[in-house]
């Protein structure tokens, strides 16, 4: 069978349940942590503002609480004095011509604040409360909270509501044999086990008339709970119910690699759950799952295993996909790299950012405006933060040029693309290196820039993107013949083969890259880290599938432990109590973090200061280094 065109189906209008969607594709709700205690802030709604310009046929806004009980960094639809501030984002997308619907949220046991409640009392890990078992009485009155959280959003102009019955949290937990423990009504089997979910939909419905959506998880992906043959027989009663569409989504808190799958997923990992509930069911249902591959998903839509794509962090990274793959520009879209940046930020409790947009979270003031002076910007170091500075600094009229001192572009995002974990960072690398071209940037590469060049180059800006170097403490025989960067194993510039021994030196997130690289290519290794644990620097759901990962393939992982001496064929390396111990090792690889590179660039030059930002200010993360690069180039 052909590949369909891509767009063909995905910019089909849908109709159902009094509702036109203008296409197939829905903004995912996913979490901002931009309110203000509950209520709409300004940016918040220019972060919606900002999706619906870009052409989705839907925007969900984020989950929303829909108890007073429950505190945590979402929205709230609890009370008439959230009304006002939903209806502003309403108001500021509906012109747009998406229809817009919200998230009704209650986190059960998986709450940040407040009391945890669940239909039994399991807790969620063994650090967490003890939830407390809801009553019967409790189980209806937060059924009537739902209610009023639907009326509430009728009053705030929404055209649907949804209710979040995925993910681990309250109505999901209802369905999951690991804590529904009940012998009561809502527990033991199938039936007993949806019976809330009935509930609550049909006391929704009772109170107002807005179309109904659901999302559910088709598994919950971990041993000893609910399959999707339980997912679909809720599916089943939640249409009987007079629920007109399914979001099928998957895992739980424990499984976040399902819910949220980083890179190293496969994309469209969730689509056959969509496909077997669209089999069970006669509603629409959407699916889930990086299905932002606009080939990919087209193939969805054309194999009929749902009738609705739901986009959540590729609408982050670019708002405009939708209208980028409508107009034939999918070359274009500015890639989602499944790093979870995002994720992580609002899972501790920050602010939603983005490792390749910085304009996330910043809608409201962003502007790319022309320069009132166009000036000769060189920006020398081509990582993320000088390719995103020269960018923006070219956008605006500047006449920029950007050089890098090896033999092409990208600076560490090439090592950093070697661990199998993180293969798809080279896809943003790519695209920046088009928009560069794209954008007639003066690109020398192979060049070592010194105070020289500069003079002769006769800049009016110097951005100096030189990035980090690494750390090299004074330990005894630091230097020696068999001890290396970890990066220069990652670049391949230093070889090893299968069978031989490699100590890493350090455990954060360049320490543990190397060893998964090291791993696939069949190498011993013995990760040496002087703190408790290893993956600091990793976003949580990688570095929980990493450690696990490192661990299963035969890694020794010795935490706590504090190299003291390197000697020819062995480390020694003591703990906090006193204890020494020794690591045999043909090849050290030193992994202990990174300071600014100066590399001879001076501070200023003819009284005109060089700007310092991304790896050559402070070391960071991606989302600081690519923020960084866009301050510069908007500040020049």
């Amino acid at each position: 069978m052909a590949a369909p065109t891509v767009g063909s189906l995905l910019f089909e209008p849908l109709e159902f349940a009094g509702l036109r969607l203008p296409n197939r594709l829905v903004m995912a709700p996913v979490s901002t942590c931009q309110d203000a205690d509950g209520y709409v802030t300004d940016a918040l709604v220019a972060y919606y503002r900002r999706r619906a310009e870009g052409g989705a046929g839907a925007i969900t806004v984020e989950a929303s609480l829909v108890t007073p009980e429950s505190l945590g960094h979402e929205p709230r639809i609890h009370g008439r004095e959230f009304v006002p501030g939903l209806r502003r984002i309403v108001d500021a997308v509906r012109p747009h011509g998406p229809v817009t619907g919200i998230q009704l949220l209650h986190p059960g046991r998986q709450v940040v604040a407040g009391p945890s409640v669940a239909p039994s009392a399991v807790p969620l890990n063994s650090r967490a409360p003890i939830p407390r078992e809801l009553a019967r009485s409790e189980i209806r009155a937060i059924a009537g909270q739902y209610a009023q959280a639907a009326v509430l959003a009728a009053e705030a102009g929404f055209d649907f509501v949804e209710v979040h019955g995925a993910h681990g949290y309250l109505p999901s937990d209802f369905l999951s044999p690991l804590v529904n423990e009940r012998t009561d009504a809502y527990g033991g089997n199938v039936e007993n086990r949806t019976r809330f979910s009935v509930e609550v939909a049909a006391a929704i419905l009772d109170a107002c008339e807005l179309p109904l959506f659901w999302r559910i998880s088709g598994e919950e992906a971990i041993e000893g709970g609910y399959g999707i043959e339980d997912a679909l027989e809720l599916a089943r009663r939640l249409e009987d119910a007079g629920v007109v569409c399914l979001s099928v989504s998957g895992g739980t808190w424990h499984t976040l690699h399902v819910t949220v799958p980083p890179m190293f997923v496969e994309r469209g990992q969730l689509v056959a759950h969509a496909a077997q509930v669209k089999r069970a069911v006669g509603v629409p249902v959407i699916a889930a799952g990086r299905l932002d591959d606009p080939t990919l998903a087209e193939r969805v839509l054309a194999d009929g295993a749902a009738d609705l794509i739901t986009l959540g962090r590729g609408l982050i990274a670019d708002p405009d996909w939708p209208r980028k793959v409508a107009s034939g520009r999918a070359d274009d879209i500015r890639p989602c790299i499944a790093c979870n940046a995002c994720v992580d930020l609002v899972g501790r409790g920050e602010e939603l950012r983005c490792a390749v947009n910085p304009e996330v979270g910043r809608e409201a003031t962003w502007r790319i405006e022309p320069a009132r002076r166009q000036r000769r910007v060189m920006v020398v170091g081509s990582g993320p933060a000088g390719m995103e500075a020269a960018t923006i600094a070219r956008l605006r009229g500047h006449h920029v040029s950007i050089w890098e001192q090896n033999g092409e572009l990208g600076g560490k995002l090439d090592a950093a693309s070697r661990a199998p974990s993180k293969s798809e960072v080279l896809r943003f690398r790519d695209y920046q290196v088009r928009k560069l071209i794209e954008l007639d940037v003066d690109v020398h590469v192979g060049v070592e820039v010194t105070g020289e060049v500069i003079e002769r180059e006769r800049p009016d800006v110097v951005v100096a993107a030189t990035g980090a170097e690494p750390l090299v403490p004074p330990i005894p025989g630091i230097h020696g013949p068999d001890v290396v960067d970890a990066q220069e194993l990652l670049f391949g510039r230093v070889e090893v083969s299968p069978g031989e021994r490699v100590a890493v030196i350090g455990g954060s997130a360049t320490g543990c890259e190397t060893a998964e690289f090291l791993v696939a290519a069949g190498v011993d290794v013995t990760i040496v880290e002087m703190l408790p644990s290893i993956g600091h620097g990793i976003e949580a759901i990688t570095r929980r599938h990493l450690v696990r990962e490192l661990s299963r393939s035969g890694v020794v992982i010795l935490t706590d432990s504090k190299v003291t001496m390197i000697e020819r064929g062995r480390l020694i390396y003591e703990t906090p109590d006193g204890r020494t111990g020794s690591v045999a090792a043909d090849t050290f690889a030193l992994a202990l973090g990174f300071r600014p590179r100066r590399d001879g660039l001076p501070i200023d030059f003819d009284g005109r200061p060089v700007i310092r930002l991304g790896d050559a200010s402070q070391p960071a993360d991606f989302v600081a280094a690519v923020n960084a690069g866009a301050d510069a180039g908007l500040a020049i």
